[in-house]
């Protein structure tokens, strides 16, 4: 009798091993108010919870270039603990983003800084290559190296396509182009 209850006890165990990691990994969707934004996520009042929402996989370190108090979003994707791992964000202010560049991504870059720094260049062209933090430009007289973890963190490739006609402004360091501002050239 005793081998065949620790049987059924080993043998729940197992299956509740099995299913409880995958409880967590649901996939869900949630529509609220923004009422705080930081550099990688915003809490969302929903009217009958409030989130924390870790936008990191949609805007990188960009999230306030996006979102703002009072933007009524919704929001997908599953929590991880107490947060909340957004995949896509949907609404006023983000149009329809995703960390999979599967659906439309917001056409605008972040705004131009109306005081750029006194070492501040502005150059425009056309996009050779594309990686996570950056590409490379082609201006026509010459090629550069551009940084963009400030405007896009590690989601260039989300809003920068080989091909596409930029101008940017930001400066040279160590041989490389940091961007401040990436936007399409008309």
């Amino acid at each position: 009798m005793n081998r065949i209850v620790i049987g059924a006890l080993v043998a729940g165990g197992i299956g509740a091993a099995l299913v409880l990691p995958n409880l967590s990994h649901a996939q869900t969707t949630h529509t609220g108010s923004v009422e705080r934004v930081w550099e990688d996520g915003f809490r969302l009042n929903t009217g009958d919870r409030t989130l924390r929402v870790d936008a990191w996989d949609v805007y990188g370190d960009s999230t306030a270039s996006y979102v703002t108090i009072g933007d009524e979003l919704t929001i997908t994707g599953e929590f991880e603990g107490r947060e909340f791992d957004a995949s896509i964000i949907t609404g006023s202010g983000s149009d329809s983003t995703s960390a999979v560049s599967t659906t439309e991504v917001p056409s605008e870059a972040p705004a131009a800084d109306p005081n750029p720094g006194p070492n501040s260049n502005a150059y425009s062209g056309t996009v050779e290559r594309v990686w996570e933090d950056g590409f490379q430009l082609n201006t026509g007289d010459r090629t550069l190296r551009v940084d963009t973890w400030a405007v896009y963190g590690d989601n260039t490739a989300s809003y920068v396509s080989v091909g596409d006609r930029i101008t940017m402004t930001g400066e040279f360091e160590n041989g490389e182009f940091d961007a401040s501002t990436v936007r399409p050239t008309p």
